[in-house]
């Protein structure tokens, strides 16, 4: 009988040692099959990138990435940023932490919304090579995001001779922005880059462009990065946006949406509460493509359009495959449109204050006293105005008048989060 049991357990033992085995080469097996597979899937994407005396280097830091994301993206940033040779003293770092309120009439049905990304304000010499330092960037983002499709995003505009503004998101979340202001030419005037942390700045959107092009020359005369926002199918706008392009201004798509007052005409080519994703989706490529030389969009009336949550979401994912920022005009205190392109990750601001409501010269240039009080407090405020005559009479007056008192005037670009 002991005999037996002995024999037993031999037998139990060495089905046990089989299975062992077994296990171990299924689970070889496995991941074999799975390198194999995820070969062919990246090979090719990795052959740019990748050659055989920095496999393992590289291997290394893929994998350190997919581990620290950010904290990782945060280092490449330092890194490029040092391989420009820009001196340490024109390079300040900001932590930069907001909180978006929900709309006062929305009650408890959405949640604030908070930022917290890191700023770098980089100051450069006159002339610079935007297209170099994008392409610097640009090829050495690639590198990184490689390990991360879907996560990890990427936008640049640049503004002729004075600003380039890079944003990049992880999941949807800012997590570092840097804007490189060009030193002491006639546009910008910043000396330093502490003069540029410090000093109270406006950023000025013109909307309603491509009607009359009268009053273009007159704002272009003040020397100032104006943002001018045009109409897609105004009889002018494509002159004016090619004119605006050569000499370097900031322009963005002026967008016409559905307004809660039906007898109000929004203008052709509107977005309507009507249209499904597919048609919102067709009508703004049809826009965009009338308007080739637009880094952003900003709503033309909208009231209804932007308070319905889903039709504004679906045009902001529009903007955001396109490439675009998005400005909300506000409208209507119930938009969503600059929660959706937050939520999205897409660069957007939306407006502080409006200058022209009413036409009279007293009323916007008291405007522009609230403005100026609110940039000084806040060191940035976004207003927007039109190409009227009283509007465009006042700004000739009290743009160089600000200038003297120590405000500056910025693309649109530089506020966006």
């Amino acid at each position: 009988m002991a005999k037996d049991k002995k024999e037993n357990n031999g037998r139990l033992r060495r089905k046990i040692l089989l299975i062992s085995a077994g296990f171990f080469i299924a689970a070889l097996f496995f991941i074999f099959i799975y390198k194999f597979l995820f070969l062919v899937r990246y090979a090719e994407r990795f052959k740019q990138y990748i050659n055989s005396g920095r496999s393992d280097r590289t291997a290394l830091k893929i994998a350190l990435y997919k581990k620290h994301p950010v904290r990782n993206l945060t280092i490449f940033f330092k890194k490029t940023l040092k391989n420009l040779n820009i001196p340490s003293r024109n390079i300040i770092k900001q932590h930069i932490v907001l909180n978006v309120k929900t709309p006062g009439s929305r009650g408890n049905n959405l949640r604030d919304i908070n930022l917290d990304f890191l700023k770098y304000n980089v100051l450069v010499s006159k002339d610079p090579d935007f297209n170099l330092i994008e392409n610097i960037f640009r090829r050495e983002f690639r590198k990184y995001i490689i390990p991360s499709k879907g996560q990890v995003s990427y936008y640049s505009y640049a503004v002729k001779n004075n600003t380039l503004c890079l944003y990049f998101y992880y999941k949807s979340r800012l997590i570092l922005k840097s804007v490189f202001i060009v030193k002491g030419i006639d546009n910008s005037g910043f000396n330093s880059v502490k003069q540029y942390v410090n000093a109270p700045k406006i950023s000025l959107d013109v909307d309603d462009v491509g009607y009359d092009a009268t009053f273009i020359d007159g704002l272009i005369s003040l020397h100032t990065p104006i943002t001018f926002a045009i109409f897609p199918y105004a009889p002018f706008s494509k002159q004016i946006d090619l004119t605006l392009h050569k000499l370097g201004y900031e322009t963005i798509m002026h967008i016409p949406m559905e307004p809660v007052n039906t007898r109000l005409f929004p203008g052709d080519g509107a977005l309507s509460v009507s249209m499904n994703k597919k048609e919102i989706r067709n009508k703004i490529f049809t826009d965009i493509n009338r308007l080739p030389f637009v880094d952003g969009a900003n709503n033309h009336e909208g009231s209804l359009f932007t308070s319905d949550k889903n039709k504004i979401c679906d045009a902001v994912s529009v903007f955001k495959k396109k490439g675009l920022f998005f400005v909300d005009s506000l409208t209507d205190g119930n938009s969503y449109a600059y929660r959706c392109a937050l939520k999205s990750g897409l660069p957007s601001a939306q407006r502080d204050v409006f200058l022209d409501d009413k036409p009279s010269i007293k009323y916007i240039k008291n405007q522009i006293k609230i403005a100026a009080s609110l940039a000084g407090r806040f060191k940035r405020v976004i207003i927007i105005g039109h190409p009227r005559q009283s509007t465009v009479r006042v700004l000739m007056k009290e743009v160089p008048r600000l200038k003297k008192k120590g405000y500056f005037f910025v693309p649109l670009c530089e506020f966006l989060r």
